[in-house]
């Protein structure tokens, strides 16, 4: 498809040839004017307004998306014609964000993304609770990816775009976020859940997300949407709950020997996995622990947490049920710590890149910040292979320089079912619940 940019005469678009590809051509003296000229054997030009409309992706990136509206076929209308119809109406059609005569899916979404997510949850008991700053987040990447198609992942593109087959010889070709609101129904949004079976996880939890954004529209005065919440009543994939965890005792005892006696090696990554392993609270509660507890309420909201070396503590205060938990560190555990805050004031130990850090974890290329998902993701693949719990297969390469492809069958989310499973073992099943504060004996 080619674009280009010419000053619109009637005698300059009557001579433009048609080719075997789309052309498009934009007006250089009028804003929003555009002539698609189709390929051979169709030989039509049409008027069209375009325009673009800027909207905000789940890591924050600004992305320009182009609208576009019928207007009428070459010499249908005089030139002049059409350009004063489209300099009246393009400033409503852009405030309206219409695309083909009504609010779409993809706008609602890109609404609710820029200016409800965030908000306070649609459904909950009590009173008003705000979203948690992590399933914000999910929820936007859920419905630019899922929803609105904003992903390099080619496969995940042919199946939302793809025809769905329904029956014989009969195929559904609409695209969901295209979709008018005035014209979408519960079906639209089934055969959408259903184009991702192979990704029930994934299909679920975007359903939800856009549930989500109906409910948040309904509670507005002027909602865009006139109806019931179509995402309501359809049926969920059954999921496989990831049960997985450390089944071999002696490779557990193996790593607690390793990390007390090669602790040096890599000080930082061998306390975090020990440290899971010993206390077996959820991982993202560890990547902003404090050293100790913060004076003012602006590095307080920043971390996670912080080690209470008094109490011989850990205090967590924002675990999943939102209410503070503190958490018994064990004497071994105490000891490891100990031997982390020694070697990261020692000059030139495999720590002392983190002297005058405050967190407990920060990141090895600016311990101004602390770690994230990504930041052990290599050691940890590394570490289990040493361990037995990582197989790696053989892909190319002599000597030193072979290449190796890793299969992880555990990760660091694995210790939290692993810690649970031998207390539970050592204490029962109502006593590993109550540790684990969960909200049930299910």
């Amino acid at each position: 498809m080619k674009n280009t940019s010419i000053r619109f005469t009637k005698a300059r678009l009557e001579s433009i040839k048609h080719t075997d590809k789309l052309q498009k051509f934009f007006d250089l003296a009028c804003e929003g004017l555009s002539l698609h000229v189709q390929p051979k054997p169709s030989l039509t030009k049409s008027y069209y307004a375009s325009w673009g409309i800027k909207s905000t992706k789940a890591d924050g990136k600004q992305k320009t998306s182009g609208r576009q509206r019928y207007i009428c076929r070459f010499n249908q209308k005089p030139l002049e014609v059409v350009k004063r119809l489209i300099n009246i109406k393009l400033p409503e059609w852009k405030k309206s964000n219409e695309t083909s005569g009504g609010q779409t899916v993809e706008t609602l979404v890109i609404d609710y993304i820029n200016n409800g997510a965030g908000g306070y949850r649609i459904k909950s008991k009590g009173s008003k609770l705000k979203y948690k700053d992590k399933t914000t987040s999910h929820y936007r990447y859920l419905l630019d990816a899922y929803v609105l198609g904003n992903t390099e992942k080619q496969q995940l593109l042919d199946t939302l775009n793809g025809p769905y087959k329904l029956a014989e010889n009969n195929y559904y070709k609409k695209s969901l976020p295209k979709i008018l609101l005035k014209e979408l129904s519960r079906s639209d949004v089934q055969i959408w859940h259903q184009k991702l079976e192979q990704r029930p996880t994934a299909a679920n939890k975007a359903l939800a997300a856009l549930s989500v954004v109906f409910e948040w529209d309904s509670s507005k005065l002027k909602p865009m949407f006139k109806g019931i919440n179509p995402c309501l009543r359809i049926l969920k994939y059954p999921e496989k709950k990831d049960k997985k965890y450390i089944d071999d005792f002696e490779k557990v005892t193996n790593i607690v020997k390793y990390t007390d006696e090669q602790h040096w090696r890599d000080p930082h990554f061998l306390t975090f996995y020990r440290l899971l392993m010993e206390e077996g609270e959820r991982l993202e509660d560890h990547y902003g622990l404090l050293w100790k507890k913060p004076i003012n309420k602006t590095d307080e909201k920043d971390c996670t947490g912080w080690i209470d070396f008094r109490t011989k503590s850990l205090h967590l205060k924002d675990t999943k049920n939102r209410e503070p938990a503190d958490v018994e560190l064990t004497d071994e555990m105490l000891v490891i710590l100990q031997k982390l805050q020694y070697l990261v004031s020692e000059e030139n130990s495999n720590a002392s890149f983190a002297v005058g850090s405050r967190w407990v974890f920060p990141r090895a290329t600016d311990p101004s910040q602390h770690v994230n998902e990504n930041s052990y993701r290599v050691k940890l693949r590394n570490f289990h292979y040493k361990m037995g719990l990582t197989t790696r297969e053989y892909v190319r390469g002599k000597g030193k320089r072979k290449v190796y492809k890793y299969t992880n069958h555990l990760t660091l989310k694995h210790l939290r079912k692993t810690f649970v499973t031998y207390y539970g073992r050592d204490k029962g099943l109502e006593a590993a619940s109550i540790r684990m504060r969960h909200s049930s004996m299910e």
